[in-house]
């Protein structure tokens, strides 16, 4: 039979009331069964010493194991709650050792509900997020221009396939700060947008042209911010003429 830490409680109270019962009629048939009054004394005295000393210990019994129980089954919820916390959703939870405590065997379940939907609710969120990057890569790469999004510390996040054909070298794991290109042409272009991304400044029509050669550069930009209008990266396109096949 499950019992709760409050079923419990009653049934301890109620043995400890029981106990001061047998206490009162113990005296009462003493009294009525004495002889002399020498006699019923030392009875009496006899029940209280016996009954105050096993009172004292279920009291004592009572005290601890209350508290002990209690605190057990709270530790064990306690640690649950933790792994969750840390992001551990795959916990198996053995619900036999809450199967004596009904009260906290809810809980328990309650739990296992919270981690079944966290489950389904963080498998729908990997899904939603694997479409938005799909959807990213098919949009930048639709456009003719070299475009690269990067966060704050020029990170390279997404790429399309017109900046991987420019620029084989560098991959989307890359650093704009880390980026070596022999080219001073390549050279100008990054130059300008990691400046933007330094001083958080959006860029409108910047133009590359490099002395004695016909093509040139435009580059567009514009800063991506947080809730709090923070940088936190940027969105750029370089549209690059008058570069021949041969370049």
């Amino acid at each position: 039979m499950k019992r709760s830490i409050k079923h419990r409680y009653h049934l301890l109270i109620g043995i400890l009331f029981a106990l001061i019962v047998l206490q009162f009629i113990a005296v009462l048939f003493t009294i009525a069964q004495a002889d002399n009054l020498f006699t019923l004394a030392s009875d009496i005295q006899s029940i209280m010493i016996v009954f105050l000393f096993g009172t004292f210990i279920y009291v004592v019994v009572i005290y601890n194991y209350l508290p002990y129980r209690l605190r057990r089954a709270i530790k064990r919820a306690e640690d649950l709650i933790a792994e969750i916390s840390n992001g551990n959703y795959q916990i198996d939870i053995d619900s036999s050792i809450y199967e004596h405590d009904s009260d906290f065997e809810e809980l328990i379940y309650a739990l296992q509900k919270m981690l079944e939907i966290i489950i389904r609710f963080d498998s729908a969120k990997a899904d939603k997020i694997y479409e938005h990057h799909q959807r990213i890569n098919q949009l930048i790469n639709l456009l003719p221009q070299v475009v690269m999004i990067v966060n704050i510390n020029g990170d390279l996040v997404y790429i399309n396939d017109v900046f991987r054909k420019r620029f084989p070298n560098i991959s989307e794991v890359g650093n704009l700060s880390e980026v070596i290109v022999k080219d001073d042409f390549d050279n100008k272009i990054f130059s300008h947008i990691t400046e933007s991304l330094r001083y958080g400044n959006n860029v409108y029509d910047d133009k590359v042209e490099p002395e004695g050669s016909a093509k040139s550069a435009l580059i567009k930009g514009s800063i991506i911010r947080n809730r709090k209008g923070g940088a936190s990266g940027g969105v750029y396109t370089v549209e690059i003429v008058g570069e021949s096949t041969e370049d």
